[in-house]
Parts: structure tokens; sequence; C-alpha cells
């Protein structure tokens, strides 16, 4: 955890007039700690942003460990979701368009890669996923049809990843 001892200098040195902003800012990152600060949404001081002002009070106050974790973690917190799209097959015949707009989601999964720390962990998960959720739904969609198979691409994986039902990859390629 991170200690300041003046705070209020701290402050003065970021250019803040109101103190007041900065020191709740400076108290919840002693509390808190550099991960938990970068995922709470404070108000916007008019001075600086949290991401910003963690950076500054780092750079001053902190050592080169606390920088790199701080970059490590804003790294993590910024990736993108991973795309798994169960594909069907479907052809559409009779059903209204909001009806499919409305069960779109059923289709498309977005998957949270904040945990993962490298692509074979995210490969690992996206093959337990596929296999629990087709027994799940039982090898059916409601409204698109039979599962055929799973087609899933992140920024980890340069082309797209074809998985069956089994979590097994079919083929890597470009879309």
């Amino acid at each position: 955890m991170i200690k300041i001892k003046d705070r209020i200098s701290l402050c003065k040195k970021l250019g803040y007039i109101d103190v007041r902003p900065c020191l709740k800012k400076i108290e919840y990152l002693e509390q808190n700690g550099i991960e938990e600060f970068l995922r709470y949404q404070f108000s916007y001081d008019f001075h600086l942003g949290s991401e910003v002002f963690l950076k500054k009070v780092l750079e001053l106050c902190g050592d080169e460990k606390n920088l790199k974790l701080f970059e490590k973690i804003r790294e993590k917190l910024s990736k993108k979701p991973g795309r798994l799209f169960v594909n069907t097959n479907f052809q559409k015949k009779s059903q209204p368009i909001f009806s499919l707009v409305a069960m779109e989601g059923v289709r498309n999964i977005l998957i949270d890669r904040r945990s993962f720390e490298n692509k074979d962990q995210e490969l690992e998960y996206i093959k337990f996923y596929v296999k629990r959720h087709y027994l799940e739904n039982k090898g059916k969609l409601k409204l698109w049809g039979k599962i055929e198979n799973y087609i899933y691409k992140s920024d980890w994986f340069d082309n797209y990843i074809v998985l069956d039902k089994d979590g097994n990859i079919l083929k890597k390629g470009d879309i």
C-alpha cells in the first residue's frame, strides 16, 4: 500500500487550489491500493482525471515498482472483450426482425478478458466455456436453431478460431 506523509503539499505540487478533491483521492488510494483506485469512478474534479492523477502521484511519491504495477494494471483493465459467436447457420424465414434483434445477444457472447494473464489461459477458458455452453443449451439456441460451431476472436489472436461443440479447435483463419 502507498502511504503519503504530507498530503497537502502533494496536492499543491499537483496544482490543486482546492485540495479537498485531491485529499479524497489520496485517502482512497491509501486505503484501497492502485488497482481499486483505477477501477473506481471518481467524479471529475476539473483538474486531473483519475488515471493521470494516480500516475503523477506515483511519479512524485511512489517508486519504480509502483509505476510498473500501475502500467500493468492499466493495461489489464483496458483489454477489450473477446467475442464468441455461436454459429447455427441460421436462415431467416418468417421471423420478425425485432425478435431477431432482441435475441442477438444469445448468439454473440462477450468474454471478459481482464483476468487472463496470457493467450493460453484465455484459450483454455474459451474451450471450457464452449463445452459448458453447448451442454447448458442442449445443442440448440432458441430461435436460432442447432449449434454447428463457435467462432472466437480477441486481440491476442491475429485470426479467428473455430471450435466444435467439445471445445476442439477446428481451424484458425481470416474472416
